[in-house]
């Protein structure tokens, strides 16, 4: 948050004239989701994606499996986060979750044929987000763990074991990720639409800040010469 700063020229990429800074500078949050969603975890076409956490990554997560063709996107969450659960819905997810505090297990049993989710993205972090994904998550399906979270488990793993499914850690990302997530922006392929941020003047960081921490926006860009 400041008018400049220093950095390796080695760690630089390009910004195509046609890309916006704006919108340019959501490149580092998509890198975390596409590699949560299509690096360290595989998301084929056709599958089933739930994505536990209604944040910036859990949303950007949501819309890197429907780019790259997943069938049903749930997004889950909780009743704070109806205006994030409606933002869901409007970059491709299928149906969501939480707002009405709804029974997150029951519902997926009434999904295709109640086995569970293919892929399962946890990025709330909370030690009950990956108890869940474990409960919704199908027999040899995958769970993307990327959301961060201090507390002790106090459950047992064993489903993991009794399901053969593979829990997956994803962390940060790498150059190439970056260069591959900018054709994607300058592309139009990750297109987020006015509701998923909003600009504000950096002498204006005070309430951009309040605004996310309140859930009215989800990701706040803060332009340093407006």
């Amino acid at each position: 948050m400041t008018h400049y700063t220093k950095v390796p020229e080695r760690i630089l990429h390009h910004i195509p004239g046609m890309l916006p800074f704006e919108v340019a500078a959501l490149t580092e949050p998509c890198c975390v989701a596409y590699n949560a969603t299509c690096g360290n975890v595989r998301i084929l076409p056709g599958d089933t994606v739930a994505v536990i956490g209604s944040g910036p990554i859990g949303l950007l997560c949501a819309a890197m499996a429907k780019l790259v063709g997943a069938g049903e996107i749930v997004v889950v969450g909780t009743p704070l986060d109806t205006r994030r659960l409606q933002v869901a819905e409007q970059i491709g997810a299928s149906a969501t979750l939480g707002s009405k505090g709804e029974d997150v297990v029951a519902w997926t049993r009434s999904l295709r044929d109640g086995y569970g989710f293919d892929v399962v993205v946890d990025a709330a972090g909370v030690s009950a987000a990956l108890k869940l994904a474990m409960d919704i998550v199908r027999p040899a399906g995958l769970i993307s763990k990327v959301g961060w979270g201090p507390q002790p488990f106090n459950f047992s793993l064993d489903p993991l074991v009794l399901k053969a499914v593979t829990l997956q850690g994803s962390f940060s990302h790498n150059w190439p990720i970056w260069e591959r997530v900018i054709r994607l922006l300058v592309s139009g392929q990750l297109n987020f639409g006015p509701e998923f941020s909003r600009t504000s003047p950096l002498s204006e960081w005070h309430g951009a800040f309040k605004a996310m921490h309140s859930r009215e926006i989800v990701k706040a860009v803060l332009l340093p010469n407006p």
